[in-house]
């Protein structure tokens, strides 16, 4: 990535990024598409997990509290609907939310299957219910985006070489999911398991904490570190030069006011590092709403120090995740 201080040596061309294509099938008005897309999303979550109830999901029952008061299911139902407006709104293809939904829905399920005795193949059911329910109606009503594609048409998207670099697809996938084991386990051997024990009544069992290691932790979380790089790394590596860049880079800090100036320290980055802080801020976001809510509301006994710590934790390591992959882009060679 180019350096502020180079950025006044450097004048980058903006090129229109070209919109996310709509499938040529989709006739729908655009007022109605939103609406449809939560709909669609809220009814096909509710059938996969009914159908997949008996094979795998039946031990939450024993975690699980019931949702007796409104505002508890209207909280529920909101903040899904604030996730998918988030995807819609944000010009994210079906890829990006589902990596978006893999990454935020993982801390809640990992609670389950570490601490309360829950199957890991429920952890996986579940995972692939909330991805599927989220990537199915945004493919119907979105076409993937250009970074998404296999093979993207010249000019649409910068390092294209590298962004089909199936090496350097694995490296950063690894390095993700070793930056997440190495928060979590860190956490498991200072201070969580005091944590949970004095916020969280009716853990079934912390072995999972004091007899963990750190390859196998990081191992676990490869499938995140897959979708981190897809949703974090690779949009930032193929984010091409905009009008705001050619702004940056005809900065003069003697003739700059001081509004100016102070807009170019605060926000005079590349595109590509725009794009990485605004989706690992998004990820952080989600990540605390959704597994603070998701695991206040429905498991038993679950203070609310207890669900906004934990939710912490995730959010301090996609803030990791973030600047981890920013350093690796942050390299000679690579266009901006």
């Amino acid at each position: 990535m180019v350096k502020r201080k180079q950025m006044a040596a450097t004048s980058p061309q903006a090129v229109p990024v070209p919109p996310l294509r709509q499938p040529a099938n989709a006739k729908l008005p655009g007022l109605l598409r939103f609406p449809i897309l939560v709909l669609s999303s809220m009814i096909a979550s509710s059938a996969m997990y009914s159908l997949v109830s008996q094979l795998g999901t039946g031990d939450l029952a024993g975690v699980n509290k019931r949702r007796d008061e409104w505002w508890e299911i209207a909280a529920v139902l909101g903040w899904k609907a604030t996730e998918l407006g988030l995807g819609w709104w944000g010009e994210y293809d079906g890829w990006d939310l589902a990596s978006l939904t893999m990454l935020s829905h993982m801390p809640y399920l990992y609670l389950l299957t570490t601490f309360y005795a829950v199957r890991p193949t429920t952890l996986w059911i579940g995972l692939l219910v909330d991805v599927l329910s989220t990537y199915l109606p945004f493919s119907l009503l979105r076409d993937s985006s250009p970074i998404h594609r296999s093979q993207p048409s010249k000019g649409e998207v910068a390092n294209r070489s590298i962004l089909n670099d199936l090496n350097i697809m694995i490296y950063t996938s690894f390095l993700a999911a070793a930056v997440y084991g190495v928060v979590i386990y860190g956490s498991f051997r200072t201070w969580l398991p005091g944590f949970l024990i004095v916020h969280f009544e009716g853990l079934k069992d912390l072995s999972g904490a004091y007899e963990a290691a750190l390859p196998g932790v990081t191992v676990g979380f490869l499938v995140s570190g897959y979708a981190a790089q897809s949703f974090l790394f690779r949009p930032a590596l193929g984010a091409k030069p905009d009008a705001h860049d050619m702004q940056m880079a005809e900065f003069n800090a003697e003739t700059a006011t001081l509004g100016q100036t102070v807009w170019y320290n605060i926000w005079g980055y590349s595109k590509r590092s725009r794009t990485l802080i605004k989706r690992t801020a998004t990820l952080v976001l989600v990540s605390v709403m959704q597994t603070g809510l998701r695991t206040y509301i429905t498991i038993e006994g679950v203070e609310p120090v207890g669900a906004a710590g934990w939710a912490a934790m995730w959010a301090a390591a996609a803030t990791l995740v973030g600047t981890v992959l920013w350093w690796v882009g942050d390299v000679e060679g690579v266009s901006n």
